[in-house]
């Protein structure tokens, strides 16, 4: 036997082993599928996914197949690509049909059940409009608090900026008092020194006084 008889008779061989796993995987899905209408709630939707599961398992194992394909001889590759493409075909009825089925649930959910009431209808939509009246309530009173918030911000910048010019006049007054304190010291300096000057005038006087008193008394014993 040839090498390409032996690739051929490998690649037939592995092509068998992915059909089978992709039957049993297409049957599990087939026959979850056709009980999925009998039941409900949370079964019902478990049964769903595992359909979803296996019809996903399936398509796996088809590109598989796929791959596998052009290992085989060109003249029996057509045939095993027929397979594949009604292999196909088959998961894609389950999908479509498995897409309805999740249709209907969500459609069931999103409406209710056929005993859902008029009266519950009616309590459920008094109840959002209570939630959406109590949420409208809290965004009104944020906003106002809000409001209130940015006023108070606005009067306290107006307190400090009217600290700050507070500030500013007692630094400017206490510049001018300095000032005053100064011209005061060099007053006082200038009073301190006359004062000093004079007193030393005062004495010179004395002295001369007492120089001609003393003159006046001694011209008279001479």
């Amino acid at each position: 036997m040839s090498s390409q008889g032996l690739l051929d008779g490998a690649a037939s061989e592995l092509f068998n082993t992915y059909e089978t796993d992709y039957q049993v995987a297409h049957n599990e899905a087939e026959q979850k599928l056709s009980q999925i209408s009998d039941l409900d709630g949370e079964p019902r939707r478990e049964a769903m996914k595992a359909v979803e599961k296996s019809t996903d398992e399936c398509i796996e194992i088809l590109d598989q197949l796929a791959i596998e394909v052009q290992n085989v001889q060109s003249g029996a590759r057509s045939a095993y690509n027929a397979k594949i493409r009604s292999y196909r075909s088959d998961v894609d009825k389950l999908k479509k049909g498995l897409k309805k089925l999740q249709d209907d649930e969500d459609r069931r959910q999103l409406l209710g059940s056929n005993n859902y009431s008029k009266d519950q209808q009616r309590s459920q939509l008094l109840q959002s409009n209570a939630a959406l009246e109590r949420t409208s309530e809290r965004l009104r009173e944020s906003s106002r608090i809000a409001a209130e918030t940015e006023q108070i911000g606005s009067n306290i910048m107006l307190d400090l900026r009217g600290q700050r010019e507070q500030l500013q006049n007692s630094r400017q007054t206490l510049f001018e008092a300095d000032g005053y304190v100064d011209r005061s010291i060099q007053t006082l300096k200038s009073m301190t020194r006359r004062a000093a000057a004079n007193k030393i005038i005062s004495y010179a006087i004395i002295a001369v006084l007492i120089l001609l008193i003393l003159l006046v008394i001694a011209s008279k014993f001479w």
